[in-house]
C-alpha cells in the first residue's frame, strides 16, 4: 500500500497526502494502517505531525477508525514535548467525541501532573479513571503513591494499597518500592520492612532502588549499623550497590560526624572502580568543614548553612536541604533571602511548584521580600511543566513590584512561551528586553526560532 510505504521511509509528507487520495476514492481507511503511521510517527519524534493526523481522523467522524494504542501515543508524545496543556486538552476533546482511551493516556497526564508538582490535578485525573469505568494498573498506583510521598500524605496511600489489593491488580516491584519510600521518609521503618517483606513473599525481587530507599530511610534516623546490614544483604541477594546508595550511606556518616567511615567508604568506593559524582565529593567536602569547625569549637553561621543548602539543592537532595534549612534557627541562625532563593530554586527545578510557592509566602510572612532571583526561579519552574499563563503573571507582579527582570528571568518566559508556539508574545518580550538594554544569548535564538514551528 502506498500510504503504508511512504510512512514506512519517513516520507511523512507523501503519506499524508496518499491518506487523503485514499479517503476520496474509498471513503475509509484500515485501522491498522493509521496504527503503524502513528508508531512511524512516535520513532521520529515527529509529534507535531502526529496530532495533526490524529486531528485529521477526528475530523472524520468514525469513517477511520483509532485504536486506543495511538491515543496514547499522541498524548505520550505531547506531554514528552512539554505540552502539558494542549495534551490534556487532545484528551478531553477525545472524549467528548464518544472515544474511550486505555488506561495510558491516563497515566501520562497523571505522570505530567505529579512531576510538575500540580497534585489537584493529578487526583482529578484518577478521579475520572474511576467515573469513566477505565481500570487502573500497577503503574497508575506507583504514580498515585508518589503524589502522596510528596502531600506526606500516608493514609492515602494504604488506601490506595489496599483498593488495589481488593482489585486484584497485579503489583509489580516499583509499586512496592514507592510505597517502601513513602514510609521510609515519613520514618516508619517498621511498616517499610513489612511491605519489604511482603514483596519479597510475593516472589518479587527488591532492585537496587528498593534498597536504596530503606537505606536512606535508615540513614535519616541515623542508624548506621542497620543500614551497614542491609548493604550486606543487598549484596548477598546479588544485587549491585550503586552511586546512589553509596551516597546516601556517605551522608548518612556525614550526619553522624563519622568522617573516618566516609573516607573509608571513599576508599572503598573508588578501589571498586567506580567514579564519585559530585554529590559524593560533596558529601565529603560537607563532613570535612563541619568537622573542622566542631573540632575547633566554631559553630556553623547563616552563610555556612546556606551554602550547604545549596549543594544539597544543587544535587537534588531537598529532604536534607529543607532539614538544614528548618535547623538553622535551632543554631541560632535565620535564614536569609539567599537561604530562601536557594531553596526556592531547588524545588523549582524539581517541578515540586507547591513548596516553591509557599517558601516564597512564608519568606514574606517575615518581611523578606522577594528579589529577581526568587522570581526567575518561580518563573522557570512554572515555565517548564507548561503552566506559562501562571509564569506570566509572576513575571509581570515582579515588574510591578518594581523588581527589573534579567536576562535570565526573559529567557525563561521566553523559552516556555516558544514551546507553547505563541510566537508573537515570545517575540514582544524579546523587543521588551532589547529596549531595557539586556543582550540575549544563543539559547534564547534558538528558542524564538523554535516558537515559529510549535
Amino acid at each position: 500500500m502506498l500510504f503504508r510505504s511512504y510512512s514506512d521511509a519517513g516520507m511523512f509528507d507523501q503519506a499524508f497526502a496518499a491518506f487523503e487520495f485514499s479517503l476520496e476514492k474509498f471513503g475509509s481507511f484500515d485501522q491498522r494502517s493509521c496504527d503503524i503511521h502513528f508508531r512511524n510517527l512516535k520513532k521520529a519524534r515527529e509529534f507535531d505531525l502526529s496530532l495533526k493526523f490524529f486531528r485529521r481522523v477526528l475530523e472524520l467522524n468514525g469513517r477511520v477508525a483509532i485504536s486506543v494504542h495511538s491515543m496514547a501515543m499522541v498524548i505520550d508524545g505531547l506531554f514528552k514535548t512539554g505540552k502539558l496543556e494542549l495534551a490534556r486538552q487532545v484528551f478531553d476533546e477525545m472524549l467528548e467525541r464518544g472515544l474511550r482511551p486505555n488506561i495510558y493516556p491516563y497515566n501520562s497526564l497523571i505522570k505530567a501532573y505529579v512531576n510538575g508538582g500540580d497534585f489537584d490535578s493529578a487526583l482529578g485525573m484518577w478521579t475520572l479513571v474511576d467515573k469513566n469505568g477505565v481500570s487502573g494498573n500497577a503503574a497508575t498506583y506507583t504514580l498515585l503513591i508518589d503524589a502522596f510521598t510528596k502531600l506526606g500524605k500516608i493514609e492515602e496511600a494504604e488506601k490506595l494499597f489496599e483498593e488495589m489489593t481488593n482489585k486484584g491488580v497485579r503489583t509489580d516491584i516499583q509499586f512496592f518500592t514507592a510505597m517502601i519510600d513513602l514510609h521510609c521518609k515519613s520514618g516508619d521503618m517498621k511498616r517499610a520492612f513489612v511491605l519489604f517483606d511482603e514483596c519479597v513473599n510475593q516472589g518479587l525481587s527488591p532492585n537496587a532502588h528498593t534498597y536504596g530507599a530503606l537505606v536512606n530511610g535508615l540513614c535519616k534516623l541515623g542508624h548506621m549499623e542497620a543500614a551497614e546490614m542491609l548493604i550486606n544483604e543487598m549484596q548477598g541477594r546479588g544485587v549491585d550497590i550503586n552511586l546512589v546508595v553509596l551516597n546516601t550511606l556517605m551522608d548518612g556518616y556525614c550526619k553522624k560526624g563519622m568522617v573516618a567511615k566516609v573516607l573509608h567508604l571513599q576508599a572503598v568506593t573508588e578501589k571498586k572502580g567506580m567514579n564519585l559524582d559530585v554529590y559524593a565529593y560533596n558529601t565529603i567536602a560537607c563532613a570535612l568543614l563541619l568537622h573542622l569547625m566542631v573540632e575547633r569549637g566554631v559553630s556553623p553561621n547563616t552563610v555556612t548553612l546556606t551554602t550547604l543548602i545549596d549543594i544539597h539543592c544543587k544535587e537534588g537532595d531537598l529532604v536534607e536541604a529543607r532539614r538544614i534549612f528548618r535547623e538553622m534557627e535551632k543554631r541560632g541562625s535565620s535564614p536569609n533571602i539567599v537561604s530562601f532563593n536557594a531553596l526556592i530554586d531547588g524545588y523549582s527545578k524539581k517541578g515540586s511548584l507547591k513548596d516553591a510557592k509557599s517558601l516564597h509566602e512564608e519568606m514574606e510572612k517575615i518581611g523578606i521580600l522577594a528579589d529577581v532571583y526568587t522570581y526567575t526561579s518561580l518563573i522557570h519552574g512554572h515555565c517548564v511543566v507548561g503552566k506559562v499563563d501562571d509564569g506570566m503573571k509572576l513575571f509581570n507582579e515582579m515588574r510591578v513590584k518594581g523588581i527589573a527582570p534579567n536576562v535570565v528571568t526573559y529567557s525563561a518566559m521566553i523559552s516556555g512561551l516558544s514551546k507553547e508556539g505563541r510566537s508573537e508574545e515570545a517575540f514582544r518580550l524579546y523587543d521588551d528586553m532589547l529596549e531595557v538594554g539586556l543582550k540575549p544569548d544563543d539559547a534564547m535564538y534558538s528558542s524564538l526560532v523554535g516558537s515559529l514551528y510549535a
